[in-house]
């Protein structure tokens, strides 16, 4: 066991200092966010500083903001892109063309092989696009396309071993073959620069250097190119035993090299490395399948999963404690040559410009809360109390207050030195050159974190759970004489008091006040505090240097000094939101190491920000696409180069701004206001996407504009565009309505007219109503005698009919009596029958049937007219039981005179009501006598 604990201890220790490299930043992106395959095998960027890659599943494109994804026309991998004159050339397997922008800003296919496919040869990729001379050089592993953009001719150059890689360089053109043989290109001809004799070995990179080739192989190192023959160099040491796949030359002189699974090498122009990534530290893939440095110097990484990009420009430097033994930065200082970093871990040490290792000082593991400088001394603010620090040696002060916060110096007391403590303060002395524990200050025991003295034996203290505290001390510092408890400021989570250019400065969410003196205590400034909104506010903990005194937002690291031609403090920012330099909230803390690089403590690590080196962010603000969404369908893209029309079912609209910057520190910020809604600007976001969702119909225009750091974009946006009117306010509508509100007025006026009209008319038609009243009077009383004479006519007639009826009655039922008898007499059946003969041809139906009807008819003249009217398809008996009917007689009644059983009768009437259609609610009878 005791010899695994040293091999184990060393391979920690080595991967630890691979991983203490302070590095660029580095932004990744997977498949998931991009929306496309894992491999990606080349990349470039437009006049627009868009991003391009060829991708396992398309053309990808990037404006900083989105990605979108252009799948292949043949639906097979994208090897290259090369942006060039707004077209974006791509190379796929048996095909290469150009993408071009459409009216709505996407892009769209044009493939250049329709007159060249007899020219390819089976199977062929295209896995690289150069631009040499004017030309665009399609390589395939087989032959040279040089396409002529403004002719569009292309001509083929067909090695006789193929091609494997093609090398630009300042003046030429090379290319090596599949049997490692190099050559450059003259007038369209290969000519051979290496001889028969030099080393076979795979080139993955050319570059031109003091008037030579060099070469790099992809496992052989690196060789110069001299009188046709390969000299091997010790350039790149670092590059053996690696696999190297691919390479770009930087703009400042250095190199990138990518990979196979050891990720990526960024070279100075000495040769030097200056760099060395991999998925540890952030890229996406260890394997390296393409490498592009942009317009910005931000070199992008296209690896076997995802794409980076590594921005080599930014201010900063990121070290990333990966193993944990560092932990969270909490302070950080200076201090004979070294560079000293107070972590949540306890005291690391390492030199100030080496790469050295981060090394724990012997005995202070622990919490550390501060770092102070004072007389050259380096005093440590630990959980265990105080030490002071010489090199890799800690002296303990002792605990005897609890842990120690932070320190400040008495003023015009230069032997001692005021501490805050877990429990009220202390005060430590110089004495015989060596600084010992002295006193605690009597009077005040609750926890002293953020402390500030001045000249007259005052003391300030911010509790956050209880307030700021004002304390008088005694001449010797020994035991508290006054104490006060301010009303204001009132106390505040993360707030913050500290010492700046003779003051005392106290910042909370509320804002930022300053002391004014010890009995009027601390005023509200309100040119500070307005600097500052409360939506920015993440903590009060300040960090006071000579001339600045830094805080941190929520949307950046600032700053107050004082002015160039005020005395008083202004503001200055550093856009860097507080998420990308997640420090820990409330112990923020950011020291000068050197010239004009800060030290800011992050939860996993630290940054160096060379404040010299923050760009002044020249950039472009784009409007990458406009889109109606209607109710119900698709998203209807938006030309973007005219004003766009949008029916009113589409009314709702989306818009899509890009600022492309690609640095991982430093986020666009927009503001945006729609002309036709709203004068008013909107506040400033990182959102790139607006939306308007049911606009109302009109003119508008759409105007945006960006920040990047401190600065603006060198134009603005602006794009107008109407949503139609619908249909029931289009112009035509307009008329109509215009005319039926003419048509309204008019009917209403004639309204009226006729009422008065009517109106006058009948006042005097009343008049002489009046007058005819007695005329009519008359008429009625003579119509009233004779309706009675009338009406005793009628009863005349009804008794007659009745009369008749009854005497029919009466005769058919003496015949039946006498038909009755004789069948009940037992004489011979002869002259039974012949009575009954006699006694059927004296019961004459017809007969006494037309003496009825003409009784009937006497009295109800128009009844059978009626009847047949209303029910033609009735028979002479069907209107004969209707008559019986009208007359009102029972079933029982008509039998005799039908000369059928009351039993047939009923089925009589139940044959009447089908004929008649009549209603199961409506009785027959009734409906008869109603007629």
């Amino acid at each position: 066991m005791l010899r695994i604990i040293p091999v184990w201890f060393f391979f920690l220790l080595m991967s630890w200092q691979l991983f203490a490299q302070e590095l660029p930043p580095v932004a990744s992106f997977e498949p998931e966010l991009y929306n496309g395959g894992s491999q990606n095998w080349g990349l470039s960027q437009d006049e627009s500083d868009f991003i391009y890659v060829a991708n396992n599943e398309g053309l990808l494109e990037y404006n900083g903001q989105r990605w979108s994804t252009y799948p292949s026309p043949n639906e097979t991998l994208v090897r290259s892109v090369k942006a060039h004159n707004g077209r974006i050339y791509t190379g796929m397997y048996m095909d290469f063309g150009y993408w071009e922008r459409t009216a709505s800003g996407a892009l769209a296919y044009q493939s250049l092989c329709d007159n060249e496919r007899d020219k390819m040869l089976p199977d062929e990729h295209f896995w690289n696009i150069i631009l040499h001379e004017g030309y665009l050089v399609f390589q395939s592993l087989d032959q040279l396309f040089l396409y002529q953009p403004e002719e569009g001719s292309i001509r083929v150059i067909t090695p006789e071993w193929g091609v494997s890689k093609v090398f630009k360089t300042a003046k030429s053109l090379y290319f090596s073959d599949q049997k490692q043989g190099l050559f450059r290109l003259e007038g369209g001809t290969a000519v051979a620069v290496l001889e028969q004799e030099s080393p076979a070995v795979f080139i993955t990179h050319l570059w031109g250097k003091a008037g030579e080739l060099v070469l790099q192989t992809a496992t052989d190192g690196c060789y110069r190119l001299e009188d046709g023959a390969l000299k091997k160099t010790s350039l790149h040491p670092f590059l053996e035993g690696k696999s190297v796949y691919s390479a770009s030359n930087l703009r400042l002189g250095g190199r990138a090299f990518g990979t196979v699974s050891n990720g990526v090498y960024v070279v100075g122009p000495d040769g030097e490395l200056a760099y060395h990534l991999d998925q540890v530290d952030g890229l996406s893939n260890n394997t390296v399948l393409s490498l592009f440095e942009d317009a910005r110097s931000n070199l992008w990484v296209g690896t076997d999963n995802g794409i980076s990009c590594i921005n080599l420009s930014s201010p900063f430097r990121k070290f990333t404690d990966n193993s944990g033994q560092l932990g969270t930065v909490h302070a950080s200082a200076v201090h004979g040559g070294n560079l000293y970093l107070g972590s949540n871990q306890g005291l690391f040490v390492k030199s100030v410009n080496g790469g050295d290792l981060p090394r724990l000082v012997p005995g202070t593991r622990g919490q550390v809360w501060s770092l102070f400088q004072h007389q050259g001394v380096l005093f440590c603010g630990h959980d265990r109390g105080t030490f002071t620090i010489d090199g890799l040696r800690a002296e303990s002060l002792g605990a005897q207050n609890g842990g120690t916060w932070g320190f400040v110096p008495v003023p015009g007391r230069p032997d001692l030195l005021l501490q805050g403590n877990y429990f009220g303060l202390s005060v430590l002395t110089l004495t015989s050159g060596r600084w010992l524990f002295r006193n605690k200050v009597d009077g005040f025991d609750y926890s002293a974190r953020f402390l500030a003295a001045s000249a007259e034996s005052e003391v300030y203290i911010s509790h956050e759970y209880r307030g700021v505290y004002g304390l008088k001390l005694d001449e010797d510092f020994r035991k508290v004489t006054d104490l006060k408890l301010y009303n204001t400021p009132e106390k505040g989570k993360n707030a913050g008091l500290t010492s700046f250019q003779d003051g005392v400065v106290y910042f909370s969410r509320d804002g930022v006040f300053t002391l004014q003196d010890f009995d009027g205590g601390f005023q509200r400034s309100a040119p500070l505090s307005n600097s500052i909104s409360k939506t920015e506010y993440t903590s009060g903990k300040m960090t006071a240097e000579a001339k600045r005194l830094w805080f941190f937002t929520a949307e950046s690291i600032s700053f107050f000094h004082r002015g160039a031609l005020s005395d008083d403090l202004q503001r200055q920012t550093i856009p860097v939101p507080s998420r990308l330099i997640d420090a820990k909230s409330g112990y923020e803390n950011i020291t000068p190491i050197g010239g004009d690089t800060l030290l800011i403590g992050t939860a996993d690590g630290y940054l160096q920000l060379a404040l010299s080196a923050v760009p002044l962010h020249q950039h472009q603000l784009y409007l990458t696409s406009a889109t109606a969404l209607p109710a119900a369908g698709n998203p209807i893209p938006l030309a973007l180069g005219e004003e766009g029309e949008i029916p009113f079912e589409d009314h709702s609209v989306t818009f899509e701004l890009a600022v492309a910057s690609f640095e991982k520190y430093f986020i666009p910020r927009y503001q945006y206001r729609l002309l036709g809604l709203s004068e008013e600007w909107s506040g400033w976001s990182t959102e790139s996407t607006i939306s308007f969702p049911g606009l109302p119909y009109g003119e508008y225009v759409l105007e945006a504009r960006s920040l990047l750091g401190r600065r603006s974009a060198e134009n603005s946006v602006s794009y107008s565009f109407e949503v139609l009117r619908p249909w029931y306010a289009s112009n035509w509508a307009l008329v109509l309505y215009l005319l039926v509100t003419g048509l309204l007025i008019y009917l209403l006026h004639r309204s009226y007219t006729r009422y008065y009209r009517r109106k006058q008319k009948a006042l005097q038609e009343e008049s002489d109503q009046r007058l005819a009243a007695r005329e009519r009077e008359a008429e009625l009383e003579l119509i009233r005698i004779n309706n009675q004479h009338l009406q005793q006519e009628i009863s005349s007639k009804s008794r007659e009919t009745a009369i008749s009826t009854m005497s029919l009655v009466r005769k058919n039922e003496l015949l039946q009596q006498i038909k009755d008898k004789l069948l009940s007499d037992q004489d011979p059946e002869r002259r039974i029958q012949e009575v009954i003969k006699t006694i059927d041809h004296n019961i004459d139906e017809a007969e006494t049937w037309n003496l009825f009807k003409e009784a009937f008819e006497n009295t109800d003249q128009d009844f059978f007219k009626k009847v047949k009217e209303l029910h033609p398809g009735l028979s002479p008996n069907d209107l004969k039981l209707c008559a019986y009917l009208r007359l009102n007689l029972s079933s029982k009644e008509i039998a005799p005179m039908l000369n059928i059983s009351p039993r047939s009768v009923e089925v009589k009437r139940y044959r009447l009501r089908k004929k008649m259609n009549l209603e199961a609610k409506t009785g027959l009878v009734d409906y008869i006598m109603g007629i």
